[in-house]
């Protein structure tokens, strides 16, 4: 089992693997072996693991949630006809149900896991040290939200503020027991009102109890510096990931000011996320270079061996078979007429971006494949096997959407001019403050666009606004941003077929 892992797990995973796998097979309470799983804190320990681990898969974020599916849907890549994702590009839903329901299924299990272990953490708090209940518990109460809000932008409905009606739709069943009764599916309103519960208390704990954490800490807080499991915690759903989480929830509410709340203090004026050191990162031999920016991440997942899983769709290749070689017709790309509009070189704007300089392989002008996520065979990268699921840029794309809504255009500037030139634009090719609103959202667009391809995060933003994807043969609409329910939990499962319906 731990000849499989990658090198750059931390020890703590490689010995806590086996146990973690016992713990992803569970399936009915009544097959749960609690008496074993969780007689010592190790157990709970490997059960939290666990569901990282599952997060880890190629059906959710391994690939799918971020490098493929999405970015496909957001129109972020061009592909040969003849390319697996293809009619996904053209929002044909029903040749992709196997992946839909997978994402579906995926999901809902790690989220069942995470219930069956908070309900025994609390039954079995006695056994554990005070500072691992309080990291496990506000872990896996912030990581439920986390991937319920993920199933509400995928199945649920967005463009509330320009549609307040929406939040009175049925969407999905927010799940907080571990138990064979069918949840009922819940409407976006209730929904997010569950999301904010789980927040506040996983705000409440692990700002006390993580080390990222800002609350005072009392007499009664210990952590053992030495110990692996408290360590890399951008790894897990850390306090930042909490505030990040929360900002996230509040942009798709149009909830201006409470997003601001979230996002000012922490990552703006307190700056516990520094930018990445092009001279240290980017600018370096290809082996070293740190192409996702890790300094950046808020949370990120370990993902066994990455890069073979994402490798043929990020890179050009031959393929032999017997006596003939074809192209490899996987690979996403996009053009060099596209990539130079996209950032600005025309006005020299992007010429010293680091994105435009080290994102793309521009070695063929028609087919420009993207590097964020590639590993040389000698790769030492520190972003080697690390896929981010939340980074600094997206706070600061908020911020300035915030001030731009509550008519601070300053403010709204000074926050992309931060990303700017943090990517290396000079500052003579600062966005002025004179910018009309409007005009401000164009920008802000702009930059969504460069900073998140294979990320999975540009189709969300898209949703959220209810704007139009350039390029997208559907344009906007339900049909495109509501995806269909699985088959199974509208036949089975008695729920509403409003996402079937839609896409019919």
């Amino acid at each position: 089992m731990k000849k499989n892992i990658i090198y750059s797990l931390s020890l703590f995973l490689l010995l806590s693997l086996s146990a973690c796998n016992q713990w992803l097979e569970v399936e009915p309470k009544t097959e749960i072996k609690s008496d074993k799983m969780f007689e010592n804190e190790t157990g709970f320990r490997d059960a939290l693991i666990g569901c990282y681990m599952m997060m880890a898969d190629s059906t959710l974020y391994g690939r799918e949630s971020t490098v493929c599916f999405f970015d496909v849907l957001a129109q972020q890549y061009d592909m040969a006809t003849n390319n697996p994702y293809n009619n996904l590009k053209q929002y044909r839903y029903e040749s992709y149900t196997g992946t839909i329901d997978g994402i579906w299924q995926k999901t809902y299990r790690i989220i069942a896991n995470l219930n069956a272990l908070l309900e025994v953490s609390d039954e079995k708090k006695a056994i554990l040290h005070p500072t691992t209940y309080g990291i496990i518990k506000g872990e896996a109460i912030g990581l439920r939200a986390f991937l319920h809000f993920e199933l509400l932008r995928i199945f649920g409905w967005g463009n509330l503020e320009n549609q307040p009606s929406n939040l009175d739709k049925l969407s999905i069943p927010y799940v907080t027991e571990y138990s064979k009764v069918l949840t009922k599916q819940s409407t976006v309103k209730e929904v997010l009102g569950y999301i904010h519960r789980d927040l506040a208390e996983a705000d409440s704990l692990l700002n006390y109890w993580d080390s990222y954490g800002t609350a005072i800490k009392g007499d009664d807080y210990e952590m053992d510096e030495d110990d692996l499991f408290f360590k890399e915690r951008k790894s897990r759903f850390n306090y930042y990931a909490v505030k990040a989480t929360e900002a996230r929830v509040c942009m798709w509410e149009g909830k201006y000011k409470e997003a601001l709340e979230a996002i000012e203090e922490l990552f703006m004026k307190k700056q516990v996320i520094p930018w990445v050191d092009p001279k240290k990162c980017v600018h370096v031999e290809e082996k070293m270079r740190d192409l996702s920016f890790t300094a950046e991440h808020i949370f990120y997942l370990e993902v066994n061996q990455l890069y073979k899983t994402l490798r043929p769709y990020v890179e050009q290749y031959k393929i032999n078979a017997d006596f003939s070689s074809t192209d490899n017709e996987k690979v996403f790309y996009t053009t060099k007429t596209k990539g130079e509009s996209l950032y600005e070189i025309a006005d020299g704007t992007g010429v010293s971006d680091i994105r435009y300089m080290r994102w793309f392989n521009k070695t063929e002008a028609k087919a420009w494949t993207f590097l964020k996520f590639y590993e040389p065979a000698d790769s030492q990268s520190r972003a080697k096997n690390k896929m981010p699921l939340m980074r600094k840029p997206e706070m600061y794309y908020y911020a300035a959407e915030c001030y731009n809504n509550l008519n601070n255009p300053q403010k709204a500037v000074d926050a992309l001019n931060a990303v700017r030139v943090a990517r290396g634009i000079l500052y003579e090719k600062n966005l002025p403050a004179s910018l009309s609103k409007e005009e401000i959202s164009r920008e802000i667009q702009k930059e969504w666009q460069k900073e998140f391809a294979g990320e999975g995060q540009l189709f969300f933003y898209y949703k959220r606004l209810g704007l139009n994807i350039p390029n997208a043969s559907l344009g906007a609409g339900d049909a495109l941003f509501v995806l269909p329910l699985p088959e199974t939990e509208v036949e089975i499962g008695g729920r509403e077929d409003y996402g079937n319906s839609i896409n019919k």
